[in-house]
């Protein structure tokens, strides 16, 4: 079980990690992120969304070490208060994109952040 969160945990991360990162790049995808109100996302939702790419990756070596598909670059101590934060930010950006007005984003961002709450916690345990 902790290998199967780990892989469905690592590909989240890493496909949230690309997807904002084409979105900072200026990829007509705004409308599956941050409210769908822009097809191209302005400047200063483009810089946000670097700040995503940093979080996920940090979130993807989190769930590696954890689910023990990779070296042990983060101190141990930290891995599980990380998974529990990461738990509940995702809890809350899956309320957050049920609750968009774009059917785009909540199509992507609600199995996105199910799938990142959920295996983020079952690591956890």
């Amino acid at each position: 079980m902790t290998a199967l969160a780990g892989y469905a945990g690592l590909a989240g991360f890493l496909w949230l990690a690309l997807f904002q990162a084409l979105l900072a790049a200026g990829l007509p995808l705004g409308h599956m992120a941050w409210g769908g109100a822009h097809r191209r996302l302005p400047p200063g939702k483009r810089w946000a969304s670097l700040a995503v790419v940093a979080l996920a990756l940090i979130g993807a070596l989190v769930v590696a070490q954890a689910a023990g598909l990779g070296p042990d670059l983060l101190p141990r101590v930290v891995i599980r208060p990380a998974l529990g934060a990461f738990a509940v930010l995702f809890a809350l950006s899956l309320i957050g994109n049920a609750a968009s007005k774009s059917r785009a984003e909540a199509a992507h961002g609600v199995p996105l952040g199910l799938a990142l709450a959920t295996g983020t916690l079952a690591l956890r345990a």
